[in-house]
């Protein structure tokens, strides 16, 4: 958590402004963070522009970028739908000497140098440790040497890979650890691969999705395959909507990656750049596993964490 700021303690600032820009989508998550990031610029003296754009659609993304360019920004973080598409786009606000914060999918270091820049920051969660967190509690969940599947939502999501590497990493020698089919992120898909495989694999106890919408819809299945006693599923987010199907029981498991808070740290970075200061090319936010023992006091708290974690600005 950031240290709390009086209006005294930013008038003597210059105020400055921020566009972001999200993915349009019905989860809660992209909305926690913009409601967080505006409320940190008023903490801050950052005047925070948000805007969305269809998650399915990188050109409308890019449209938005272009119209950003034509405001008076000294930052801006986006949360890209497809990181490749947007590498030349926002090198037109870099030439500009806007520092460029990169939230969600990981944008590519190497082609951003290729088009003349450097992202200031990439802010979020690790995805390697979200990966160790839920296969620590999977561990917990299940016996070992129990087959567990991970859900695969697209090959081309770098984010869901590294969590895919870091449970498996952290399940090695405690679970027999398979990959399903794609599910394209679609619910519904992701409700018939993983009946399809739990079909297949009838000694399956345990389910890792990198989604609790995905988590919801593997969970889904298998309580229509009558195995909702046998099979454990973890998923990754902590939304309000995994989090109350933890509390139900829908859900073994989400490791709750905290969105408020990267939206609240964006703000700040901000602010430090804009004084003058530099920040680390790499801040990284909290992210920890919430399951029946702690989703009342998640619940209660949220949107906020209730662990403490050192300040990544720090």
């Amino acid at each position: 958590m950031a240290p709390t700021r009086s209006s005294a303690a930013t008038s003597d600032r210059s105020q400055a402004q921020l566009g972001l820009l999200v993915p349009d989508s019905t989860a809660d998550d992209w909305d926690a963070l913009r409601s967080a990031a505006v409320d940190a610029g008023d903490q801050f003296a950052i005047d925070v522009s948000p805007d969305a754009a269809d998650e399915t659609d990188p050109a409308a993304q890019i449209r938005k970028v272009e119209a950003f360019g034509e405001q008076q920004l000294k930052c801006f973080a986006i949360a890209p739908v497809d990181p490749a598409a947007l590498v030349g786009p926002l090198a037109a606000l870099a030439k500009k000497k806007v520092s460029i914060f990169n939230l969600g999918l990981q944008m590519d270091d190497e082609a951003a140098a290729k088009a003349g820049y450097q992202i200031t920051s990439i802010i979020g969660p690790s995805d390697e440790e979200i990966g160790h967190q839920a296969a620590r509690e999977m561990i917990t969940a299940v016996a070992k040497g129990s087959e567990v599947a991970m859900v695969l939502g697209t090959d081309s999501d770098p984010n869901a890979a590294l969590q895919r590497k870091g449970f498996t990493d952290a399940a090695d020698g405690n679970l027999v650890v398979s990959t399903t089919k794609a599910t394209n992120d679609n619910y519904n898909t992701a409700v018939q691969v993983v009946t399809d495989t739990i079909a297949a694999k009838p000694s399956l106890k345990g389910i890792f999705a990198s989604s609790d919408v995905i988590g919801r819809a593997a969970a889904k299945a298998v309580k229509a395959a009558g195995k909702a006693d046998s099979i454990s599923v973890i998923s990754v987010g902590g939304t309000i909507e995994g989090l109350r199907a933890v509390q139900s029981g829908e859900l073994e498991a989400t490791v709750a990656t905290f969105p408020a808070s990267v939206g609240e740290l964006v703000v700040r970075a901000c602010r430090q750049v804009v004084d003058g200061g530099t920040v680390k090319p790499r801040l990284v936010t909290q992210s920890y596993a919430v399951n029946k023992a702690n989703v009342g006091a998640e619940l209660d708290s949220y949107p906020q964490p209730t662990q403490p974690f050192p300040d990544p600005l720090v």
